[in-house]
């Protein structure tokens, strides 16, 4: 049984704060969905992460590594930026969209939001700081797994599913140095665990940029 993951999604932070985020130009031709993890690309424009850069046992991180989790969707511009304003002017609309993300079955159907501003050529990320918690899927290998206490206080990478393109924690990724990403530091308590529920994490300072 193949595994369906959800959204990542930010439950917490340990000091009680709201939890960082950055708003940058996004590069042209992304389709990736909010939830989802991002990196920077060489130009500055945030990218769907490739899932095989890593900022292991380096002192600075690789242009490349996860740099937060996304709350918008990739709007699929046709080039990086295409609409932000600069800096001390309003937004022109200049290639600028209304539309986001992709309508489930439509192939060729867009969202657009009621009473919405036009797309500015940026997008939504949260910060992967070790003070803000998450919650994502539970698997192994493709499949479904069930979370235990056991597998808390534990480091494993995290795979994007098959079908929802989303990313899960996958436990048979437990390799230091290779493909760790994640820590888990609880098992979500919104669920009854069970193959495919929800564990809390935190990224490992090592293996993430940290913007800002």
């Amino acid at each position: 049984m193949a595994i369906t993951a959800i959204p990542i999604q930010p439950v917490e932070s340990q000091s009680g704060n709201q939890w960082r985020a950055f708003r940058i130009i996004e590069e042209n031709a992304q389709t990736f969905k909010a939830g989802t993890l991002v990196s920077v690309a060489a130009d500055g424009g945030i990218q769907a992460w490739n899932g095989t850069t890593y900022g292991v046992n380096t002192a600075a991180p690789a242009l490349g590594s996860v740099v937060g989790v996304s709350y918008e969707a990739g709007s699929s511009l046709a080039t990086t930026g295409v609409g932000a304003p600069v800096p001390f002017s309003p937004v022109t609309g200049l290639g600028a969209t209304l539309t986001f993300g992709s309508v489930p079955n439509e192939a060729s159907a867009k969202n657009i939001p009621h009473g919405a501003p036009l797309n500015d050529g940026r997008v939504g990320f949260i910060l992967p700081s070790a003070d803000t918690i998450f919650s994502a899927t539970f698997g192994n290998a493709g499949s479904p797994a069930t979370p235990a206490v056991t597998n808390v206080g534990k480091q494993y990478g995290m795979t994007i599913d098959t079908g929802g393109n989303f990313w899960y924690v996958d436990s048979s990724k437990s390799t230091f140095g290779t493909n760790l990403l994640v820590t888990v530091v609880g098992l979500d308590l919104r669920d009854v665990p069970a193959a495919g529920t929800r564990v809390l994490i935190q990224f490992i300072s090592y293996a993430v940029y940290l913007l800002g």
